[in-house]
């Protein structure tokens, strides 16, 4: 979903080189990456390459707001090849298999975590010549017109015993991977799956049990990016990278041990955060923290089941910055429970917390969550053509209302240009560039940045 419509990052699909290592390592396959967003390609340009490598097996990854557009390239993709076999994953595809099969034409879904369970499809279909004589676990799929679903999904126990990511297959005639304010060339990383906490909002591609990778692993995988692309920076992806502070430590020492050089970022939750762990962080070349804040109101805190208290958040993020460390946050509005005072408080607490970035975005429940549980009587929600919007057009007329205010609130104090004056002058062309596009949407074109919103196509 970030590739697909974020303006200033785009990521790497680490899912499909961690499946490319899958099929290379495991079955000798020759294997090929085509990432059309990041090189820009049309549906015509992708059917060539694919004409060309003339592979005979196709796996492609399913996002949330462009799923239609993903079943759609699919399908037309798909009927290009007959003769090959095609094959789905992703949360939507996980949760609504019979549905993606029959709007994309693939001939299986991988449900949950794909490897172990692509690993089994590859297995039996090159022992018995490219057709699945028997029902493998963990896959849906269409037999002679009848939806059927093997198994549900299961977690992989180690990532350890995975493959590294084929990196390799990464396009390297260019940048296209960035991430704001950050060094390129840019990789990423994740280094562990799964959440514990219960955010009730928040999609959990990996479910609430914890696996991740060792030190050793990390450090490898990162001087496997340093060889191939001469990485300057690193994005580690997980959900809260800190949760292990132990293990974080042993990391940041490892960076610092194997000369590694380079400046890195990742998600945190508040609470998982002290002095001690935020100095091994700082020292290793963590240069931004981002945090899922979410709302400065503690009532709303509570209705999310955060777990956390703003009090010691707002102490959170101020030690951050005292050692030094960006904070960035994320902030969302649009539940219908939410008032004006808790605006008021979410604007309060991000001005209070000094951060270096804030942004402000709808909320979006999603299949899958307990808010969406709660709430789906009020959502007009369909898988295809795709669609997940309030019933009520008054909360998106009030997220209109609150994401000017809040930005103009926040960015536009000369407090603001102060305390940050160091972080904007190292980057004056990057935050030129941004603020052009800030400017624009606070003062004459309210479109420009909250696009998409009511409905309407966001451009590549």
């Amino acid at each position: 979903m970030c590739s697909y419509v974020s303006p200033e990052s785009l990521m790497p699909p680490l899912e499909l080189i961690s499946c490319a290592a899958i099929a290379r390592e495991r079955h000798n396959f020759q294997v090929a990456l085509i990432d059309a967003i990041a090189e820009n390609l049309t549906i015509e340009e992708t059917i060539t390459r694919i004409e060309n490598f003339n592979p005979d097996i196709v796996l492609s990854l399913t996002g949330f707001e462009c799923f239609e557009e993903d079943m759609d390239a699919m399908c037309a993709i798909r009927s290009n090849f007959p003769e090959k076999i095609f094959v789905f994953f992703g949360h939507y595809a996980t949760h609504f298999p019979e549905e993606t099969l029959r709007h994309s034409g693939v001939n299986f879904v991988i449900l949950g975590e794909p490897e172990i369970v692509l690993d089994n499809l590859l297995s039996n279909l090159v022992s018995n010549l490219f057709q699945l004589d028997e029902r493998i676990e963990g896959i849906g799929q269409l037999l002679d017109g009848v939806f059927v679903k093997t198994g549900s999904p299961s977690r992989i126990k180690d990532p350890n015993d995975l493959p590294i990511p084929a990196y390799d297959l990464l396009p390297r005639d260019g940048n296209y991977y960035y991430e704001p304010l950050f060094a390129n060339p840019y990789g990423m990383i994740q280094t562990m799956r799964g959440c514990p906490y219960q955010c009730n909002y928040c999609v959990k591609s990996y479910g609430s049990k914890l696996s991740q990778l060792s030190v050793e692993r990390i450090v490898k995988e990162i001087k496997i990016w340093k060889s191939l692309f001469g990485v300057k920076s690193i994005r580690f992806i997980d959900d809260t990278f800190t949760l292990n502070k132990g293990r974080t430590i042993d990391l940041c020492k490892a960076i610092i041990e194997n000369q590694l050089h380079i400046e890195w970022a990742c998600l945190s939750r508040t609470d998982n955060l002290d002095e001690e762990l935020l100095v091994w962080m700082k020292k290793s070349g963590c240069k931004r923290i981002y945090f899922g804040m979410e709302t400065g109101s503690q009532r709303m805190l509570d209705i999310y089941k955060k777990s956390v208290k703003k009090e010691e958040a707002l102490a959170a993020l101020l030690l951050c910055r005292s050692v030094g460390i960006e904070t960035a946050a994320f902030f969302m509005s649009g539940h219908p429970d939410e008032n004006e005072n808790d605006f008021i408080e979410t604007l309060a607490f991000a001005k209070a917390a000094k951060l270096n970035f804030a942004s402000f975005n709808p909320l979006t429940p999603y299949p899958g969550t307990g808010l969406f549980d709660q709430v789906k009587h009020l959502i007009d929600f369909e898988i295809y053509p795709y669609k997940n919007r309030w019933k009520d057009e008054k909360i998106y007329d009030k997220f209109d209302s609150y994401k000017l205010k809040f930005y103009k609130g926040f960015y536009l104090r000369p407090s603001y240009w102060v305390n940050n004056l160091t972080v904007l002058r190292n980057n004056f062309f990057q935050i030129w560039k941004l603020g052009i596009g800030m400017l624009r949407y606070l003062f004459w074109d309210k479109q420009f940045v909250i696009s998409g919103l009511k409905g309407e196509k966001d451009k590549l």
